[in-house]
């Protein structure tokens, strides 16, 4: 959570500094629906150690922040970061060794951090609504799991104490229209390929509000 909030504030303190650039700097947020194949990529049945809760819903969450640059009439650079989060609901219970075991309404999650670079550019002078974009990105994830078996593994993975981090690449299109003159809404849909695992990872749909300086 911290870092989510300084990388927010970096957005903004660097906004306010480029602000001077009036028409060419804006601050785009973004909040919706994402679908991350990951996170149903376990193998859960089977397993020699036990029962296994690894798996979460495929449909989650995202929401981000960005700020942009007008390069050109045509096309813009935006730095940002997004924040996606999938959950799975498990009830479960079990006897082990004579002792009892129960597991009632609890959430296990996996979250992905986006730390990414995009070009975005017009599809013509004729369409300026209509956007389309290539992108680099870094991804840091947590994800919760949970084995029972011989041991009972109640584990939460993440950079820290699993080096959990992966590179890749994203493309994107987005419509948006201006409401008024500091304020455009819009909607955008985002892929997004690991490189590093050679595998898709996540794709998004989320409306957009952006506020130019």
């Amino acid at each position: 959570m911290l870092k989510t909030n300084l990388s927010f504030l970096l957005l903004i303190l660097s906004a306010q500094i480029f602000a001077q650039t009036k028409s060419k700097i804006s601050l785009e947020v973004s909040y919706g629906l994402q679908g991350n194949f990951f996170v149903r990529s376990y193998n859960e049945n089977g397993r020699p150690d036990g029962t296994a809760f690894l798996n979460k819903n495929f449909i989650g969450s995202i929401s981000g922040v960005e700020l942009k640059f007008q390069a050109t009439k045509m096309a813009s650079w935006n730095f940002g970061f997004a924040q996606s989060s999938n959950t799975k609901r498990i009830g479960y219970s079990t006897i082990i060794n004579g002792l009892g075991l129960s597991i009632n309404d609890f959430d296990i999650k996996h979250e992905n951090r986006f730390y990414q670079l995009f070009y975005q550019r017009n599809f013509s002078k004729k369409t300026p609504n209509f956007k389309y974009e290539f992108g680099i990105f870094y991804l840091r994830s947590q994800q919760q799991e949970i084995t029972i078996g011989n041991i009972i593994d109640i584990s939460q993975r993440n950079f820290a104490n699993s080096k959990l981090e992966e590179g890749g690449l994203s493309a994107g299109l987005q419509y948006s229209k201006k409401i008024d003159t500091k304020f455009d809404i819009g909607i955008r849909s985002r892929i997004y390929y690991l490189v590093s695992t050679n595998t898709l990872e996540t794709i998004t749909l989320t409306p957009t509000l952006t506020y130019h300086f």
